[in-house]
């Protein structure tokens, strides 16, 4: 069900945010000991993806406008600096390789971005690789995800998982009318000076989602063992 609380934020439950497959990697995402421009095909299991402790690391993650490795290690951003826009709920369960969470959108930043048709998620993880082939549901791959534990889940243009793992606004807003009044809203809000009590109730969402540092549209994976050196070659290509 999806629903606007009294605040105005957006609950939507039960929504797609990850799944289980075989997905395009180059090996410069992967690791140092791979072809940097070859695509290898990567592993994401349902085994994997439904372990309790994955499930558990996926819980009350922050909700982020496009990708960027949150915390306080080297080549990381700070949340506040790139601001969080929502969160992820603690019911999060995997079913039929399709993993589901709450979600809930606080900021008008992101519910505008989602009302244009932004929609598709992302999942942000730390992870090891195993480099090795095998076959999963006859589908060949070179390398396999494991130990991934969750860092952040992002809203993007284009994810990686396909148009399925998406966000949609709540049922009520799904009316072009009824969109257009929650737009007008908002604009009262921020606009007239008399509400100034009102938005000092409002929590300092600083949108810095412009960092072009790390890739957007793909689940973004950082291998736990080689996340500094990664990143800082990458800052190096680009």
């Amino acid at each position: 069900m999806n629903q606007v609380d009294h605040n105005d934020f957006w609950m939507i439950t039960d929504n797609p945010v990850s799944k289980a497959g075989v997905f395009p990697y180059l090996g410069s995402q992967i690791s140092s000991d791979l072809i940097p421009d070859k695509v290898y095909n990567v592993l994401r299991s349902e085994e994997e993806l439904g372990r309790a402790d994955v499930v558990d690391s996926i819980k009350l993650l922050p909700l982020v406008d496009g990708h960027a490795m949150l915390g306080t290690d080297a080549g990381m951003i700070k949340p506040e600096d790139k601001g969080i826009h929502g969160v992820v709920g603690e019911n999060v369960y995997l079913k039929d390789g399709i993993l589901y969470a709450d979600i809930k959108v606080f900021s008008e930043h992101l519910k505008e971005q989602i009302l244009n048709g932004k929609k598709e998620l992302s999942m942000g993880f730390f992870c090891d690789y195993d480099i090795t082939p095998g076959f999963y549901n006859g589908q060949p791959y070179d390398v396999i995800q494991k130990n991934l534990r969750g860092n952040h889940l992002a809203l993007v243009e284009e994810g990686r998982m396909g148009h399925d793992i998406c966000i949609e606004a709540p049922d009520v807003l799904q009316d072009g009318d009824e969109v257009r009044q929650e737009e007008v809203v908002v604009d009262d809000l921020e606009n007239q000076e008399d509400k100034e009590d009102k938005e000092d109730k409002l929590p300092d969402l600083k949108d810095l989602s412009d960092n072009e540092n790390v890739p957007i549209g793909v689940d973004f994976f950082w291998n736990i063992n080689e996340k500094d050196e990664a990143f800082e070659e990458y800052l190096k290509e680009t």
